[in-house]
């Protein structure tokens, strides 16, 4: 297995729109870059992930997970920092 990226995207439980630009924006920009896009809707009161805001983004390359993003910058300044990986 070549390179194996993976972005995967928590949302609020609420409606945010942020998370809500960013579930327009990403899927075509991750395809594009060679990106896999894992939306996950976080739920009221589950602790399961480290997130205190939303949206935040987990960056997972070869199965390790190698940086956590908070917030939605815009997809061009996100396109910058998926660059570095």
């Amino acid at each position: 297995m070549a390179n194996n990226k993976q972005l995967i995207l928590i949302t609020a439980p609420f409606n945010c729109g942020y998370c809500k630009t960013a579930k327009k924006e990403l899927p075509s920009l991750c395809e594009n870059k060679g990106w896999e896009l894992i939306e996950i809707e976080d739920e009221k009161g589950d602790s399961s992930f480290p997130v205190d805001t939303y949206p935040t983004f987990m960056v997972r390359i070869d199965n390790k997970m190698v940086d956590t993003i908070k917030g939605y910058p815009g997809k061009d300044k996100f396109e910058t920092t998926l660059n570095k990986y």
